[in-house]
């Protein structure tokens, strides 16, 4: 990402736990646990559009599921 660096500057700051297990420096660390948790919410929302997380209701389509809530 071209403003990594400033957006994790403005909102957040380093966090210190990634420092140590992802490495220092530009380009690791904070940056690359952004990038990871992004990748993790991108994954699990496919995974929640789909219907596919554990514990979901199994037996509903995601259309009847969507017609359940609409007609509640």
């Amino acid at each position: 990402m071209k403003y990594s660096v400033a957006i994790t500057d403005q909102f957040s700051g380093k966090i210190d736990l990634a420092e140590k297990y992802l490495g220092v420096g530009i380009g690791a660390g904070t940056y690359t646990f952004w990038k990871l948790f992004g990748l993790l919410l991108c994954v699990l929302s496919i995974l929640w559009l789909f219907n596919m997380l554990p514990g979901g209701p199994s037996n509903l389509a995601p259309s009847a599921m969507l017609m359940s809530i609409v007609n509640c």
